[in-house]
C-alpha cells in the first residue's frame, strides 16, 4: 500500500524539522520525501501549513521530552497536553484537506476526541 499524499506531506514536515532542530542526519529520507511531493503538481503549497502545525507541536512537546515534567509542573504539562491535541485535530484536517483534494488515501475520524 503506497503512502497517501497528506501522510508524505505531514511525515516531510516532521522530518525537515528534524533536520532543523537536531543532528540527526535525515538526508536520504527528506530527499525521497521532497522528491514525491514535487512530482505532484501544488501539492507543495501544503508543505509550509503542516511544518508550522508540526513545529507548534514539536515546541510544545519537547521539555516534556526532555523529562522536565517536575521543571515545568502538572498545570503546565496539562496546558501543553491540551494544546496539542488541538493542534493535532488542525494537522489531521490539513492532512485529510490534502487527501480530499488529491483524492488520496484515507479520510481520517477522530471518534470521542475533543479535538474534533
Amino acid at each position: 500500500m503506497k503512502m497517501s499524499l497528506g501522510e508524505i506531506v505531514d511525515r516531510y514536515s516532521i522530518v525537515k524539522l528534524k533536520s532543523e532542530r537536531t543532528h540527526v542526519d535525515c538526508f536520504e529520507e527528506l530527499s525521497t520525501l521532497k522528491n514525491e511531493i514535487d512530482s505532484v503538481e501544488n501539492l507543495n503549497l501544503y508543505v509550509q501549513d503542516l511544518m508550522d502545525v508540526n513545529g507548534k507541536i514539536w515546541d510544545l512537546e519537547s521539555d516534556i521530552r526532555k523529562g522536565k515534567e517536575g521543571i515545568l509542573g502538572l498545570e503546565e504539562v496539562g496546558r501543553r497536553a491540551i494544546a496539542i491535541r488541538e493542534l493535532n485535530g488542525i494537522r489531521v484536517d490539513l492532512k485529510n484537506k490534502i487527501n480530499t483534494f488529491f483524492n488520496t488515501g484515507f479520510i481520517e475520524k477522530k471518534i470521542d476526541h475533543a479535538s474534533t
